[in-house]
């Protein structure tokens, strides 16, 4: 028992010497430095923080602590304060060709005619009462378009409905019949079942439960990736090779705005922990789409939040 105590003090006392060397270290490294560091760190949080045994309220504390580091927070970018109620906080993402902008009571949609399809939704997210609505069973025509395409255009195609604006975050933040809008094909795309089921639903939850907890009001963009001319279609509308995702935030305490992208590729994928891999520029996402985000934002602002990826998943 001796042998065992004192063989436990010189492991604490070498852990002990391993962390304040570490702590050295990264005091004495440049900010390049200091995000590898806590890259390493980092991973070791998110293998307790993702590991599905771990309390909430571990989680939310070990959440805190990433959002303190470099690697998560990354660049936050002097804005003015952005419109508290529109759907995307600088403008719509634009398009040279001109979209068809849908505007429904939780999100927006820019809709190409063209393909049939959705190009992009956007919508805003904010902190909500505990309630989980019904989820409606039938997807509906929009009117609006001229294409019309109807639900029947999915079936036994292989592909799920695959939500752009999705009815959970919708339902909580903005109720039943908002809801019920996010069930118009004007906002569906064909999607995999592994994917629309998977990370992509993990995504979005990810987004609405502990990016809402973490940061307030968050803004979402997100649409497909479509080859020129699509690779695959179902009958005539087109099958995404790629969806991404641009997530923002204000941070009213720095009255900036930091934004993260991501690109995940049309493929059967259920789960994946190491989201940092899907991280890309905002810049990559418009040469991929020939989508303009941030409009409104100067050009010089755009660069600078575009051009770099986020160092980390946040």
């Amino acid at each position: 028992m001796r042998r065992l105590l004192k063989l436990l003090g010189w492991l604490t006392v070498g852990i002990c010497a391993c962390l304040v060397a570490l702590l050295i270290v990264y005091g004495l490294s440049d900010r390049p430095g200091k995000i590898a560091i806590e890259q390493h760190v980092l991973n070791v949080v998110d293998g307790v923080r993702e590991d599905g045994m771990t309390p909430d309220k571990v989680v939310g504390t070990l959440d805190q602590f990433a959002d303190r580091t470099e690697a998560v927070k990354g660049e936050v970018v002097p804005a003015p304060v952005p419109d508290q109620g529109a759907t995307a906080p600088y403008g719509e993402p634009s398009d040279q060709r001109g979209l068809k902008r849908l505007v429904n009571q939780g999100y927006s949609v820019g809709y190409d005619e063209s393909l049939p399809s959705p190009r992009w939704s956007s919508y805003r997210v904010f902190p909500y009462p505990d309630v989980r609505l019904e989820r409606p069973s039938t997807f509906k025509t929009d009117t609006r378009t001229s294409a019309r395409v109807t639900t029947s255009e999915f079936v036994r195609s292989g592909y799920d409905r695959g939500h752009l604006a999705p009815n959970y975050a919708i339902s909580v933040c903005y109720g039943e019949e908002a809801q019920k809008e996010t069930f118009l094909l004007s906002n569906i795309v064909p999607q995999l079942h592994a994917l629309n089921a998977g990370i992509w639903k993990d995504l979005e939850q990810r987004i609405v439960r502990r990016y809402v907890e973490r940061y307030g009001t968050v803004w979402v963009q997100v649409g497909p990736v479509f080859t020129k001319p699509p690779a695959k279609q179902v009958g005539r509308i087109p099958v995404p090779e790629a969806f991404w995702m641009v997530i923002s935030e204000y941070a009213e305490d720095q009255r900036g705005l930091r934004a993260i992208a991501y690109l995940v590729p049309h493929e059967e994928n259920w789960r994946d922990h190491e989201l940092t891999r899907y991280v890309v520029s905002i810049r990559q996402v418009e040469t991929l789409t020939g989508l303009d985000f941030f409009p409104k934002l100067p050009k010089t602002t755009q660069d600078r939040l575009e051009s770099t990826p986020a160092p980390r998943a946040w």
